[in-house]
């Protein structure tokens, strides 16, 4: 695999990693400077010796099971050991709020999170979560999806890679930040990743298959906005070559889809969820502007145009576009408020640079392996 693309994911792997360090150990300690090196240190010393000179020469399936089941330890010790009240990230109140009103049968887009803010996510993902809603904890599902997302790349590819990537994942400090504060968000991301992993290994074509991955766009868009992503870089150069009518007929089934999971709560108390002030809608476009969204579409169609539907780079530019996004919503935000040194205030939501983390691991993952197998 390209050189440039490996040192280019693994940079923004780690940069992404130290800037979590950077920002919590500034909070507790005045050596932060000399943790996030050493985290930059030890990352890369592990990734680029022990991982890739050493370890994929005996990674199995019995280590991947040895790791898996650490990693499931340490994640439900993690948040049974926090009280999720106390948290200041309310992405999992976003969601047992919801649930918990639709069970009562109060209108659920009308719910506030434990801190006081609104929910998000649409309605396919609120649906997602009922059984971890019932078994008392929404944030299980990074657990579950994460574990999914394993097993994917066990069934799909190899124990070797799966085993490094599990490693990757548990070296992540922003990965466990995630785990830690029952965030939802990289889960999003890592179910779609795990839908697309399945329709490249089953070579699922977009021209013979039009109506069905309309519909399954559709839904993956009523989960979020930004979860969509991973399949346009799948599908958006065949998309560009299938013709007109095929064209209209997927996206005629995908905003149709889309319209009809939000049909029931539409019919109960439409004017809630289309006119509220923090609807979801409102909610997943505040960051950014139109300006953005245009110039980062044609960035997005420049990059599926470029790598031709190659699935060898799919991650790697999967996970660029997703940071050129978050980026890009960011720069524009420091320029409109002058907050050019104000990254680790609460104006930024650095949690959105993680979207990009599982595709930038796969990339790291495929690239160990393949090296060390050529």
């Amino acid at each position: 695999m390209n050189t440039l693309v490996y040192y280019t994911t693994l940079a923004l792997y780690l940069v992404i990693n130290v800037l979590f360090v950077e920002k919590y150990a500034a909070r507790v300690t005045d050596y932060h400077l000399l943790f996030s090196l050493a985290y930059l240190l030890g990352a890369y010393l592990s990734i680029n010796i022990i991982l890739k000179k050493v370890a994929t020469s005996f990674l199995s399936t019995k280590w991947l099971i040895c790791v898996g089941f650490l990693f499931i330890c340490i994640a439900l010790g993690i948040q049974y050991k926090i009280n999720p009240l106390t948290i200041q990230v309310d992405r999992w109140s976003a969601i047992h709020n919801f649930l918990v009103n639709l069970f009562q049968g109060n209108y659920p887009y009308g719910s506030s999170t434990h801190l006081g803010g609104y929910g998000s996510p649409f309605p396919v993902w609120q649906m997602f979560h009922i059984p971890f809603y019932l078994v008392g904890n929404v944030g299980l599902s990074i657990i579950i999806v994460t574990i999914a997302f394993i097993a994917t790349l066990y069934f799909c590819h190899s124990d070797k890679l799966a085993c490094v990537v599990t490693i990757l994942l548990g070296i992540s400090p922003a990965f466990w930040y995630e785990i830690a504060v029952r965030s939802d968000l990289i889960t999003n991301i890592l179910f779609v990743t795990i839908i697309a992993e399945w329709l490249v290994y089953k070579e699922v074509r977009l021209n013979n298959h039009v109506i069905s991955l309309g519909i399954m766009a559709g839904l993956i868009l009523s989960t979020r906005f930004i979860a969509i992503i991973p399949i346009c870089v799948i599908y958006g150069y065949e998309f560009l070559k299938i013709g007109w009518k095929k064209q209209v007929v997927l996206l005629l089934t995908t905003l149709a889809t889309f319209g009809l999971t939000f049909l029931p709560f539409v019919l109960w108390e439409g004017s809630t969820l289309l006119f509220f002030e923090y609807n979801p809608f409102v909610l997943q476009t505040r960051q950014g502007s139109w300006g953005v969204l245009f110039l980062f579409a044609l960035i997005a169609i420049s990059t599926t145009i470029y790598i031709k539907g190659n699935t060898k780079y799919r991650m790697a530019y999967t996970g660029i576009l997703l940071t050129i996004l978050v980026v890009m919503a960011f720069v524009e935000k420091m320029w409109q408020n002058n907050l050019w040194t104000e990254l680790f205030s609460p104006a930024f939501d650095i949690t959105y640079l993680s979207v990009a983390l599982p595709f930038y691991i796969e990339n790291i993952g495929f690239s160990i392996v393949l090296e060390k197998n050529s």
